[in-house]
């Protein structure tokens, strides 16, 4: 039966924003009037929840307008009209429209968001629950929006201690092949017939070959451009590239460092939440964002369920700084996992920081000096010749 979506004003004079079934826009209507309501607008609302998402930027947003709301002491229906009506011009604009009408309905928060898992993931869903049951859904979303800007902040210091390293090293392939492909032929007749240095003669040759097969060579390095983006996509491949990177010298220790910060924030707040050890783990392997720490995390959740200690086995992975197995082992002997699990990220963190700026501060220099060796050495293979005919026409 097709779904049509209203907005009314009940006897009571609240404004009602809903989704209603009916045969037609003319039965819509008449169902809506048998309840006396008075129609201000109804339309037909099309469910496309595959095609639907919300930006990252968004979701903070609407958690933290959520978590004000509530602390604020408005109802949840409330707080989620109030959400709708803030954000009925963008294109996820029909989420929030049935996630209203679930809730409205009695349906539990936690349970109308497990129906766009695809945008709410299993850990936003399952700290929502936790926070229904407990009572505290106000503070459950405030621990949500600490959450997300975290997640937001370390994905911003990751993309801009690499975005500049990126932007010069891609700049300076792209120096280097248009100086093989356009400066170096429109010289090479000045030294028709003349005895070239060895520096100029290897930069002409080069260039040659580049021209030559120029054709091949962007296409191979196209058809590496699709390997290592199928590599990172597709889910049997991305076991290789994920164990390449953990290997990686400098990236390696990068990669670990985030998985780490990212793993225990998430297993605080659900540890905090009352989220028994067991189901965190499971949860929050999905944050690692690499196959290989999560193939070793479902080794561990499997041996803590047997009644091992959390922190002897993540020392076993000997994939994690040792220092996470180490605090971890006196927060258990304390029973304080979840505030162990705090400081350990908030350790990480400062060490992942430092890390990134010292990789930057090398990087940036070394990239500048190749891109100076570059443009130095084909001047120099230009002007070495052009001084030796300098000096046959003085004589």
């Amino acid at each position: 039966m097709p779904l049509f979506r209203y907005h009314a004003v009940a006897t009571t004079g609240r404004k009602t924003i809903g989704v209603i079934e009916a045969d037609s826009l003319s039965s819509a209507k008449d169902r809506l009037r048998l309840q006396n309501m008075v129609i201000t607008d109804v339309a037909p609302y099309l469910k496309e929840k595959k095609k639907l998402a919300i930006p990252s930027i968004e979701l903070l947003d609407m958690t933290r307008m959520i978590s004000q709301l509530l602390s604020a002491g408005i109802p949840l229906y409330e707080a989620l009209i109030i959400v709708e009506e803030k954000y009925h011009k963008v294109s996820f604009h029909p989420i929030l429209v049935e996630l209203c009408d679930r809730v409205k309905k009695g349906e539990a928060l936690s349970s109308s968001l497990s129906h766009y898992q695809e945008i709410f993931d299993p850990i936003y869903i399952a700290m929502v629950k936790a926070g229904e049951e407990s009572g505290a859904l106000a503070q459950t979303f405030q621990e949500i929006t600490e959450l997300l800007k975290d997640r937001s902040r370390l994905k911003k210091q990751l993309i801009a201690a690499t975005a500049y390293p990126i932007f010069l090293g891609s700049f300076c392939i792209v120096v280097f092949v248009a100086l093989l492909i356009w400066v170096i032929p429109s010289l090479k007749n000045l030294f028709d017939g003349r005895a070239l240095h060895p520096l100029t003669h290897f930069v002409f040759k080069l260039s040659d070959i580049f021209l030559a097969h120029s054709l091949l060579i962007f296409s191979s390095c196209a058809l590496i451009g699709i390997g290592i983006f199928i590599c990172i996509t597709h889910p049997r491949f991305r076991g290789y590239w994920d164990r390449m990177l953990l290997k990686l010298p400098l990236i390696g220790p990068l990669v670990l460092l985030a998985a780490t910060v990212r793993f225990c924030r998430t297993c605080s707040l659900l540890l905090e939440g009352g989220t028994p050890l067991l189901q965190a783990l499971r949860l929050t392997r999905s944050v690692l964002k690499n196959q290989i720490l999560e193939s070793a995390f479902i080794d561990v959740e499997k041996n803590v369920s047997e009644g091992e200690p959390l922190s002897i086995q993540i020392d076993r992975t000997k994939l994690m700084p040792t220092l996470v197995s180490r605090m971890l082992a006196i927060g258990e002997k304390t029973g304080q996992n979840a505030s162990m699990l705090k400081h350990i990220a908030l350790l990480c963190e400062e060490d992942l920081s430092r890390t990134l700026q010292r990789y930057t501060a090398l990087l940036q220099p070394l990239l500048l000096l190749v891109l100076g060796l570059i443009i130095g050495t084909v001047i120099l293979s230009i002007l070495i010749p052009l001084t030796d005919v300098g000096s046959v026409l003085q004589s």
